[in-house]
Protein backbone atom coordinates (compact mmCIF):
# COMPACT_ATOMS: atom_id res chain seq x y z
CA UNK A 1 0.00 0.00 0.00
CA UNK A 2 1.23 3.66 -0.86
CA UNK A 3 0.60 6.48 1.65
CA UNK A 4 0.07 9.79 0.26
CA UNK A 5 2.91 12.64 1.31
CA UNK A 6 0.83 12.79 4.98
CA UNK A 7 2.06 9.89 6.10
CA UNK A 8 6.04 10.21 5.25
CA UNK A 9 6.61 11.97 8.03
CA UNK A 10 6.08 9.60 10.74
CA UNK A 11 6.36 9.14 14.62
CA UNK A 12 10.13 7.35 13.53
CA UNK A 13 10.77 5.89 10.54
CA UNK A 14 10.34 2.07 9.83
CA UNK A 15 13.56 1.47 11.17
CA UNK A 16 13.10 3.28 14.57
CA UNK A 17 10.04 1.14 14.95
CA UNK A 18 9.24 -2.02 16.44
CA UNK A 19 6.95 -4.37 14.62
CA UNK A 20 4.16 -6.22 16.86
CA UNK A 21 6.36 -9.29 15.98
CA UNK A 22 9.01 -8.20 17.46
CA UNK A 23 7.40 -7.49 20.83
CA UNK A 24 5.31 -10.96 20.57
CA UNK A 25 8.96 -12.86 20.49
CA UNK A 26 10.46 -10.59 23.10
CA UNK A 27 7.25 -11.00 25.38
CA UNK A 28 6.91 -14.61 25.15
CA UNK A 29 10.52 -15.45 27.00
CA UNK A 30 8.98 -13.19 29.76
CA UNK A 31 5.46 -14.99 29.66
CA UNK A 32 4.38 -18.17 30.80
CA UNK A 33 2.88 -20.21 28.00
CA UNK A 34 -0.45 -21.72 29.74
CA UNK A 35 -2.08 -18.19 29.14
CA UNK A 36 -2.19 -18.54 25.28
CA UNK A 37 -4.23 -21.16 25.66
CA UNK A 38 -8.07 -20.83 24.56
CA UNK A 39 -10.53 -19.95 27.04
CA UNK A 40 -13.87 -21.60 26.58
CA UNK A 41 -15.10 -20.93 29.96
CA UNK A 42 -15.53 -17.10 28.45
CA UNK A 43 -18.47 -18.42 26.71
CA UNK A 44 -19.98 -18.75 29.97
CA UNK A 45 -20.83 -14.76 29.22
CA UNK A 46 -22.74 -15.06 26.66
CA UNK A 47 -25.31 -17.03 28.90
CA UNK A 48 -25.28 -14.80 31.36
CA UNK A 49 -25.77 -11.81 29.27
CA UNK A 50 -28.47 -13.51 26.93
CA UNK A 51 -30.32 -14.04 30.18
CA UNK A 52 -30.48 -10.34 31.17
CA UNK A 53 -31.62 -9.30 27.68
CA UNK A 54 -34.46 -12.38 27.50
CA UNK A 55 -35.67 -11.31 31.17
CA UNK A 56 -35.36 -7.96 30.42
CA UNK A 57 -37.34 -8.06 27.24
CA UNK A 58 -40.24 -10.08 29.24
CA UNK A 59 -40.86 -7.44 32.03
CA UNK A 60 -41.00 -4.93 29.79
CA UNK A 61 -43.68 -6.84 27.37
CA UNK A 62 -45.37 -8.97 29.98
CA UNK A 63 -45.71 -5.99 32.83
CA UNK A 64 -46.45 -3.25 29.84
CA UNK A 65 -43.79 -1.07 31.77
CA UNK A 66 -43.94 2.70 31.09
CA UNK A 67 -41.19 4.54 29.27
CA UNK A 68 -39.20 5.67 32.44
CA UNK A 69 -38.94 1.86 33.20
CA UNK A 70 -38.81 0.41 29.89
CA UNK A 71 -36.25 2.91 28.76
CA UNK A 72 -33.65 1.99 31.77
CA UNK A 73 -34.54 -1.72 31.10
CA UNK A 74 -33.82 -1.12 27.57
CA UNK A 75 -30.40 0.50 28.45
CA UNK A 76 -29.18 -2.23 30.72
CA UNK A 77 -30.19 -4.57 27.91
CA UNK A 78 -27.71 -2.90 25.63
CA UNK A 79 -25.30 -3.12 28.13
CA UNK A 80 -25.32 -6.48 27.80
CA UNK A 81 -25.47 -6.78 24.24
CA UNK A 82 -22.39 -4.53 24.20
CA UNK A 83 -20.41 -7.31 26.42
CA UNK A 84 -21.38 -9.87 24.17
CA UNK A 85 -19.68 -7.84 20.92
CA UNK A 86 -17.12 -7.98 23.40
CA UNK A 87 -17.13 -11.54 23.73
CA UNK A 88 -17.57 -11.51 19.46
CA UNK A 89 -14.46 -10.20 19.07
CA UNK A 90 -12.43 -12.16 21.36
CA UNK A 91 -14.03 -15.29 20.61
CA UNK A 92 -13.38 -14.28 16.24
CA UNK A 93 -9.78 -13.91 17.28
CA UNK A 94 -9.97 -17.49 18.01
CA UNK A 95 -8.84 -16.76 21.57
CA UNK A 96 -11.82 -19.05 23.36
CA UNK A 97 -12.58 -21.91 21.19
CA UNK A 98 -11.14 -23.25 18.50
CA UNK A 99 -14.59 -24.29 16.22
CA UNK A 100 -15.24 -21.90 13.58
CA UNK A 101 -19.19 -22.86 13.81
CA UNK A 102 -19.22 -21.63 17.08
CA UNK A 103 -16.96 -18.10 16.58
CA UNK A 104 -19.50 -17.64 14.03
CA UNK A 105 -22.71 -18.21 16.17
CA UNK A 106 -21.21 -15.91 19.17
CA UNK A 107 -19.70 -13.21 16.44
CA UNK A 108 -23.19 -13.33 14.81
CA UNK A 109 -25.49 -12.72 18.50
CA UNK A 110 -22.37 -10.07 19.41
CA UNK A 111 -22.61 -8.22 15.61
CA UNK A 112 -26.54 -7.93 14.97
CA UNK A 113 -27.26 -4.91 16.68
CA UNK A 114 -25.61 -3.45 13.95
CA UNK A 115 -26.38 -5.72 11.35
CA UNK A 116 -22.59 -6.35 10.87
CA UNK A 117 -21.99 -9.36 8.81
CA UNK A 118 -19.01 -11.76 10.93
CA UNK A 119 -17.34 -12.94 7.68
CA UNK A 120 -16.69 -9.71 6.98
CA UNK A 121 -15.89 -8.31 10.18
CA UNK A 122 -13.07 -10.86 9.95
CA UNK A 123 -11.79 -8.92 6.40
CA UNK A 124 -12.20 -5.62 8.17
CA UNK A 125 -11.08 -6.14 11.26
CA UNK A 126 -8.91 -9.24 12.01
CA UNK A 127 -7.18 -9.14 8.56
CA UNK A 128 -7.12 -5.40 7.36
CA UNK A 129 -6.96 -3.35 10.50
CA UNK A 130 -4.59 -5.72 12.49
CA UNK A 131 -2.42 -6.04 9.64
CA UNK A 132 -2.16 -2.67 8.64
CA UNK A 133 -3.12 -0.80 12.07
CA UNK A 134 -1.93 3.23 11.73
CA UNK A 135 -1.40 3.33 8.08
CA UNK A 136 -2.47 6.10 6.52
CA UNK A 137 -4.03 4.06 3.47
CA UNK A 138 -4.14 0.98 4.75
CA UNK A 139 -6.13 1.26 8.01
CA UNK A 140 -9.63 1.94 8.32
CA UNK A 141 -9.84 2.61 12.31
CA UNK A 142 -8.46 6.26 11.97
CA UNK A 143 -9.36 9.81 10.07
CA UNK A 144 -6.44 10.06 7.97
CA UNK A 145 -4.50 13.36 6.78
CA UNK A 146 -5.91 16.82 6.48
CA UNK A 147 -3.95 15.93 2.54
CA UNK A 148 -7.30 13.16 2.24
CA UNK A 149 -9.81 15.16 3.79
CA UNK A 150 -9.39 18.23 1.61
CA UNK A 151 -10.03 15.92 -1.44
CA UNK A 152 -12.42 13.39 0.07
CA UNK A 153 -16.15 14.28 0.65
CA UNK A 154 -17.09 11.14 2.31
CA UNK A 155 -13.90 11.50 4.86
CA UNK A 156 -15.13 15.51 5.06
CA UNK A 157 -18.48 14.29 6.27
CA UNK A 158 -17.33 11.61 8.79
CA UNK A 159 -14.56 14.09 10.40
CA UNK A 160 -17.31 16.54 11.23
CA UNK A 161 -19.70 14.17 12.90
CA UNK A 162 -16.44 13.04 15.01
CA UNK A 163 -15.72 13.68 19.22
CA UNK A 164 -13.84 16.59 18.52
CA UNK A 165 -15.45 18.61 15.48
CA UNK A 166 -16.91 20.53 17.77
CA UNK A 167 -20.34 19.81 16.12
CA UNK A 168 -23.57 19.35 17.67
CA UNK A 169 -23.73 16.10 15.71
CA UNK A 170 -20.50 14.47 17.30
CA UNK A 171 -23.06 14.19 20.27
CA UNK A 172 -24.10 11.24 18.29
CA UNK A 173 -21.22 9.50 17.87
CA UNK A 174 -20.77 6.96 20.11
CA UNK A 175 -24.56 5.78 20.08
CA UNK A 176 -24.57 5.27 16.50
CA UNK A 177 -20.45 5.08 14.84
CA UNK A 178 -20.53 1.55 15.09
CA UNK A 179 -23.17 0.53 13.07
CA UNK A 180 -22.36 3.23 11.00
CA UNK A 181 -19.00 2.35 10.10
CA UNK A 182 -19.75 -0.81 9.78
CA UNK A 183 -22.09 0.04 6.79
CA UNK A 184 -19.76 2.87 4.85
CA UNK A 185 -17.10 0.33 4.85
CA UNK A 186 -19.15 -2.41 3.69
CA UNK A 187 -20.78 -0.22 1.28
CA UNK A 188 -17.36 1.82 -0.03
CA UNK A 189 -14.14 0.46 0.91
CA UNK A 190 -15.00 -3.29 1.02
CA UNK A 191 -14.52 -4.08 -3.06
CA UNK A 192 -11.60 -1.39 -3.22
CA UNK A 193 -9.58 -2.88 -0.60
CA UNK A 194 -10.19 -6.86 -1.85
CA UNK A 195 -12.14 -8.13 0.88
CA UNK A 196 -13.84 -10.64 -1.00
CA UNK A 197 -10.06 -12.09 -2.57
CA UNK A 198 -10.29 -13.32 0.72
CA UNK A 199 -13.85 -14.36 1.90
CA UNK A 200 -17.46 -14.88 -0.25
CA UNK A 201 -19.37 -11.71 -1.04
CA UNK A 202 -22.77 -14.46 -1.15
CA UNK A 203 -21.92 -15.23 1.97
CA UNK A 204 -21.96 -11.34 3.87
CA UNK A 205 -24.88 -10.51 1.93
CA UNK A 206 -26.81 -13.85 3.44
CA UNK A 207 -25.59 -12.58 6.81
CA UNK A 208 -26.06 -9.14 6.67
CA UNK A 209 -29.45 -9.75 4.53
CA UNK A 210 -30.89 -12.24 7.74
CA UNK A 211 -29.76 -9.67 10.54
CA UNK A 212 -32.03 -6.66 8.64
CA UNK A 213 -34.72 -9.37 8.18
CA UNK A 214 -34.84 -10.07 12.21
CA UNK A 215 -35.15 -6.95 13.19
CA UNK A 216 -37.99 -6.12 10.33
CA UNK A 217 -39.61 -9.35 11.69
CA UNK A 218 -39.18 -7.93 15.28
CA UNK A 219 -40.72 -4.64 14.63
CA UNK A 220 -43.96 -5.83 12.54
CA UNK A 221 -44.37 -8.27 16.10
CA UNK A 222 -43.81 -5.98 18.58
CA UNK A 223 -44.76 -3.02 17.15
CA UNK A 224 -43.19 0.38 16.89
CA UNK A 225 -43.00 1.62 20.88
CA UNK A 226 -42.23 -2.02 21.82
CA UNK A 227 -39.55 -2.14 19.14
CA UNK A 228 -38.30 1.11 20.61
CA UNK A 229 -37.96 -0.39 23.96
CA UNK A 230 -36.30 -3.43 22.84
CA UNK A 231 -34.52 -2.80 19.60
CA UNK A 232 -33.32 0.46 19.51
CA UNK A 233 -32.72 1.75 22.96
CA UNK A 234 -30.28 -1.47 23.15
CA UNK A 235 -28.82 -0.84 20.42
CA UNK A 236 -27.93 2.87 20.65
CA UNK A 237 -26.56 1.62 24.01
CA UNK A 238 -24.60 -1.16 22.56
CA UNK A 239 -22.99 1.13 20.17
CA UNK A 240 -22.22 3.54 23.11
CA UNK A 241 -20.45 0.94 25.16
CA UNK A 242 -18.42 -0.81 22.66
CA UNK A 243 -17.54 2.77 20.64
CA UNK A 244 -16.58 4.52 23.63
CA UNK A 245 -13.44 2.48 23.84
CA UNK A 246 -13.14 1.88 19.92
CA UNK A 247 -12.67 5.70 19.67
CA UNK A 248 -9.85 5.52 22.34
CA UNK A 249 -7.41 2.85 20.46
CA UNK A 250 -6.01 4.43 17.85
CA UNK A 251 -7.74 8.14 16.93
CA UNK A 252 -5.38 10.23 19.18
CA UNK A 253 -1.96 8.20 18.23
CA UNK A 254 0.74 8.29 15.45
CA UNK A 255 0.92 7.19 12.04
CA UNK A 256 3.15 5.06 11.40
CA UNK A 257 5.04 3.46 8.31
CA UNK A 258 5.80 0.03 10.20
CA UNK A 259 2.72 -1.42 12.36
CA UNK A 260 4.25 -0.93 16.17
CA UNK A 261 1.62 -1.07 19.11
CA UNK A 262 3.53 0.71 21.35
CA UNK A 263 3.14 4.35 19.50
CA UNK A 264 0.13 3.28 17.88
CA UNK A 265 -1.93 2.13 19.85
CA UNK A 266 -3.66 2.95 24.05
CA UNK A 267 -5.07 1.31 26.25
CA UNK A 268 -7.87 2.16 28.73
CA UNK A 269 -8.01 1.40 32.32
CA UNK A 270 -10.98 1.31 34.89
CA UNK A 271 -11.77 -0.46 38.01
CA UNK A 272 -10.81 -3.91 38.24
CA UNK A 273 -14.78 -5.27 37.89
CA UNK A 274 -15.53 -3.06 35.59
CA UNK A 275 -12.69 -4.48 33.57
CA UNK A 276 -13.98 -8.08 34.19
CA UNK A 277 -17.51 -7.04 33.21
CA UNK A 278 -16.31 -5.52 30.06
CA UNK A 279 -13.97 -8.94 29.30
CA UNK A 280 -11.09 -6.61 29.66
CA UNK A 281 -11.55 -5.09 26.26
CA UNK A 282 -9.61 -1.73 27.53
CA UNK A 283 -6.54 -4.24 27.44
CA UNK A 284 -5.91 -3.16 23.32
CA UNK A 285 -1.96 -2.53 23.12
CA UNK A 286 -1.56 -6.43 24.89
CA UNK A 287 -4.44 -7.17 22.36
CA UNK A 288 -2.44 -6.31 19.21
CA UNK A 289 0.92 -7.67 20.21
CA UNK A 290 -0.90 -11.06 20.98
CA UNK A 291 -4.25 -10.58 18.71
CA UNK A 292 -5.24 -14.74 19.58
CA UNK A 293 -4.94 -14.60 23.78
CA UNK A 294 -7.86 -13.96 25.81
CA UNK A 295 -8.43 -11.15 26.94
CA UNK A 296 -8.35 -12.79 30.39
CA UNK A 297 -4.94 -13.04 30.64
CA UNK A 298 -4.37 -9.45 29.38
CA UNK A 299 -3.17 -7.42 32.62
CA UNK A 300 -0.29 -10.43 33.34
CA UNK A 301 1.12 -8.92 29.51
CA UNK A 302 0.62 -5.75 30.85
CA UNK A 303 2.91 -6.19 33.47
CA UNK A 304 5.25 -7.59 31.30
CA UNK A 305 5.06 -4.71 28.53
CA UNK A 306 6.09 -2.38 31.52
CA UNK A 307 8.84 -4.50 32.87
CA UNK A 308 10.75 -4.91 29.59
CA UNK A 309 9.54 -1.00 27.79
CA UNK A 310 8.78 1.54 31.11
CA UNK A 311 6.94 4.32 29.96
CA UNK A 312 6.85 3.44 25.83
CA UNK A 313 3.32 1.90 26.72
CA UNK A 314 0.48 3.98 26.67
CA UNK A 315 -2.37 3.75 29.11
CA UNK A 316 -4.83 6.40 30.53
CA UNK A 317 -7.92 6.35 32.24
CA UNK A 318 -11.14 5.24 30.47
CA UNK A 319 -12.36 8.64 31.43
CA UNK A 320 -9.63 10.82 30.52
CA UNK A 321 -9.39 8.69 27.22
CA UNK A 322 -12.88 9.88 26.57
CA UNK A 323 -12.07 13.48 27.47
CA UNK A 324 -9.25 14.14 24.95
CA UNK A 325 -11.48 12.06 22.24
CA UNK A 326 -13.65 15.05 22.36
CA UNK A 327 -11.24 17.48 23.02
CA UNK A 328 -8.89 16.71 20.15
CA UNK A 329 -9.54 16.98 16.66
CA UNK A 330 -9.07 13.47 14.68
CA UNK A 331 -7.17 13.97 11.42
CA UNK A 332 -3.10 14.35 10.98
CA UNK A 333 -1.25 17.29 9.34
CA UNK A 334 1.48 14.96 9.52
CA UNK A 335 2.08 11.60 11.01
CA UNK A 336 2.36 12.88 15.20
CA UNK A 337 0.35 15.98 14.78
CA UNK A 338 -3.68 16.45 15.13
CA UNK A 339 -5.02 19.29 13.16
CA UNK A 340 -8.50 21.17 13.39
CA UNK A 341 -9.14 22.25 9.58
CA UNK A 342 -11.72 24.22 10.62
CA UNK A 343 -9.78 26.28 13.08
CA UNK A 344 -5.91 24.95 12.49
CA UNK A 345 -5.32 24.15 15.87
CA UNK A 346 -2.79 21.40 15.93
CA UNK A 347 -1.67 19.11 19.23
CA UNK A 348 0.59 16.62 19.07
CA UNK A 349 -0.17 12.65 18.84
CA UNK A 350 -0.15 10.71 22.41
CA UNK A 351 2.71 9.66 23.11
CA UNK A 352 5.71 10.48 26.12
CA UNK A 353 5.01 14.31 27.21
CA UNK A 354 3.08 15.08 24.44
CA UNK A 355 -0.71 15.09 26.98
CA UNK A 356 -2.44 18.40 26.50
CA UNK A 357 0.19 20.05 24.65
CA UNK A 358 -1.16 21.67 21.29
CA UNK A 359 1.05 23.90 18.99
CA UNK A 360 -0.43 27.23 17.36
CA UNK A 361 2.10 29.07 14.73
CA UNK A 362 4.86 26.51 16.28
CA UNK A 363 4.70 27.25 19.38
CA UNK A 364 3.60 24.81 22.55
CA UNK A 365 1.17 25.84 25.25
CA UNK A 366 -0.88 24.23 27.46
CA UNK A 367 -4.17 23.89 27.64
Amino acid sequence: MQADAGSRDVAGSSARLTTMHEYARQLRAELPPEIFQRRPVRLAWLAVHLTVIVTLAVLVLYLNLPWWLAVPFGLLAGHSWGCITFLAHETMHHAVVGSRLVENIVGYIGLLPYCTSPTFWVAWHNQTHHAYTGHVMGDTDHFGTLHLWERTPYLKVMESIAPGSGTTASWFYLPTHFAVVAWVVLLKQSMRRGFYKRISLRRVCCETGSMICIWLLLLLCLGPVHFAYLVVVPALAANTLVMSYIATNHYLTPLTSANDPLVNTVSVRAPAFIESIHLQFGYHVEHHIFPTMSAINAPIVRKAIRRLYGDRYLSLRHVEALRLIYTRPKLHSDATTLVDPRTGLTYKALGRGSLDMPVINGQSRVV
